[in-house]
C-alpha cells in the first residue's frame, strides 16, 4: 500500500489551524493514529494493525461513527515537519499530508498545521475523486477546532 507523498503540494484552498505549542509536541501527538477519535469527530474507534510506535508503514483501521471502516498507512514522515497517510475503499485512494511550521498569533508562540487532502479515483471513478477530495476537506475544516485543542493539552 506504500505510495509516494512527495507530489502533494499545498493550495491556497487546503486548510490550515493554528495550535498553540510547540511544533515537536504538535507534531508527536497528531502522528500518533491512536489520538485520532480524540479531534477527529466522524471517528469512532482506531483498530491498530502494527504494534510500536508510529513510523512508516505502520498500518491501522478507521472506525467510523457512519459508513464503512477502511484500512490507513503511514506513507511519510519527517519528524517535526510532515506527517502523511494513504487508505484506500473501492476504487478511490485517499492521501493526507499534514505540515508543520513554527508561528506566531498574537503574540503566541505556537505552531500552523496545514492538511492537505487529495482523493484518487481509478479510471471510471476520478470524478469520483474529485468530489471525494471536496468532501474531504470539508471534514477536515470541520475538525480543525478539536484538533487545535486536543493538541494543544498539556
Amino acid at each position: 500500500m506504500t505510495e509516494s507523498y512527495g507530489a502533494v503540494v499545498p493550495s491556497r484552498w487546503d486548510p490550515a489551524v493554528f495550535v498553540a505549542a510547540p511544533r515537536t509536541k504538535v507534531f508527536d501527538y497528531l502522528a500518533d493514529p491512536r489520538h485520532r477519535p480524540e479531534w477527529q469527530a466522524s471517528l469512532d474507534r482506531v483498530q491498530l494493525l502494527d504494534d510500536g510506535p508510529p513510523r512508516v508503514g505502520m498500518r491501522w483501521v478507521d472506525h467510523l461513527t457512519v459508513g464503512p471502516s477502511f484500512e490507513l498507512q503511514i506513507i511519510g514522515m519527517e519528524p517535526h515537519d510532515l506527517w502523511a497517510e494513504m487508505g484506500r475503499i473501492g476504487p478511490l485512494r485517499a492521501f493526507v499530508t499534514m505540515l508543520f511550521q513554527d508561528e506566531v498569533r498574537d503574540g503566541e508562540a505556537g505552531t500552523c498545521v496545514r492538511i492537505v487532502t487529495r482523493v484518487r479515483g481509478a479510471r471510471l471513478a476520478k470524478p469520483v475523486g474529485w468530489v471525494a477530495t471536496a468532501a474531504l476537506a470539508l471534514l477536515v475544516r470541520v475538525d480543525l477546532p478539536r484538533l487545535a485543542r486536543a493538541a494543544a493539552q498539556p
